[in-house]
């Protein structure tokens, strides 16, 4: 299944109620990516970021913030 269809907010509520999704890293805007990582905190949830080599290295560190724990990043 292709997350890549699913609106923001649909995708930031399985994160919230404890889903582990891997997205593509490149189709999603910074501050989306920020929020994703929050929620994914916030129901214990994992959430992988593919193609994560493409983005800015203060990029990657507020997206892991934001996190605190719950992202891994692919290539």
């Amino acid at each position: 299944m292709s997350f890549g269809k699913f609106l923001q907010h649909n995708l930031e509520d399985l994160l919230k109620a404890g889903a582990s999704l891997e997205l593509n890293a490149a189709a999603i805007l910074q501050h989306n990516l920020e929020n994703l990582a929050k929620c994914a905190k916030r129901g214990g949830a994992t959430l992988t970021l593919t193609n994560a080599s493409g983005l800015l290295q203060h990029n990657l560190i507020s997206i892991a913030r934001a996190g605190e724990g719950s992202v891994t990043f692919k290539d």
